[in-house]
């Protein structure tokens, strides 16, 4: 999959079994809920885990409560893992499905008043605040 983020910049995410190369790297697969493949646009949340929490994290997102994947236009949900780097893809239909879901008060419990304590306060987990990506998928 080609993706093009807002400025303009390509990188590719291709998917082969149990691996995913995403930026010119290849992590593991270790969530694949639904169907990346066919989205129009995907989202990234990208973050470095302290080394001694890396097995929790892993755990917290297959315990996920799935909130995400109740919206509509919602294609598909990721989890990629190389050593400490983690990223989470979440597909979308669409980029008005896609920004729907971030208007959401779901969104806002589950993401926003957690980064809101973690730049105030500073995490236990992670090394650096997440960095959220978005891409219109192209080809």
């Amino acid at each position: 999959m080609k993706l093009v983020n807002n400025d303009g910049q390509n990188t590719d995410l291709i998917i082969e079994g149990e691996t995913a190369t995403f930026k010119g790297e290849e992590y593991d697969i270790l969530i694949h809920d639904g169907e990346i493949s066919v989205a129009g646009h995907i989202a990234t949340n990208n973050f470095i885990v302290k080394e001694e929490y890396i097995e929790e994290m892993v755990e917290r997102f297959k315990s996920r409560k799935g909130n995400v994947d109740q919206y509509n236009g919602f294609a598909g949900f990721m989890l990629i893992k190389k050593e400490k780097k983690m990223s989470v893809l979440t597909g979308w239909d669409s980029i008005k499905d896609f920004t729907a879901w971030g208007e959401s008060e779901a969104f806002q419990n589950s993401h926003v008043k957690k980064e809101q304590r973690v730049k105030s306060q500073g995490s236990d987990y992670l090394e650096a605040m997440p960095v959220r990506e978005s891409f219109s998928v192209e080809g």
